[in-house]
């Protein structure tokens, strides 16, 4: 078909299948979104990857048998200037709870970022 599904659509599968969380890097945390999907999903991961306009690639792992595909986002400019712009408003229930914790979490920790950031080596 090849048309791309609208911010509305995406932001209703984030809310069902969508992460927000922070890794553990060395000795901060980092934040990082993820998109798990069925592998049969490949191509509407790819059409929502075209409608955001990002170029994170898609994973495809298996776990416990099953095959996923893995959109995974760790571009602190992609988090910034597209998702969360996006999402903002956008999501429902538990999933909206968790990203508006997670989002602020990420403008607290930002000025870490940005003081680190222009101060390494």
């Amino acid at each position: 078909s090849g048309e791309l599904p609208s911010y509305d659509f995406i932001a209703g599968l984030i809310t069902s299948t969508g992460s927000f969380l922070w890794v553990k890097q060395k000795k901060s945390e980092v934040p990082v979104f993820q998109l798990k999907m069925q592998q049969g999903d490949y191509e509407l991961l790819q059409l929502i990857k075209a409608k955001l306009g990002i170029n994170e690639s898609i994973h495809q792992y298996i776990h416990q048998g099953r095959q996923y595909s893995l959109l995974l986002i760790r571009s602190r400019r992609t988090i910034e200037t597209i998702l969360i712009p996006i999402l903002d408003g956008r999501l429902l229930g538990q999933k909206a709870i968790q990203f508006e914790q997670w989002k602020n979490k990420y403008y607290e920790k930002r000025l870490e970022f940005v003081y680190r950031h222009h101060h390494k080596l």
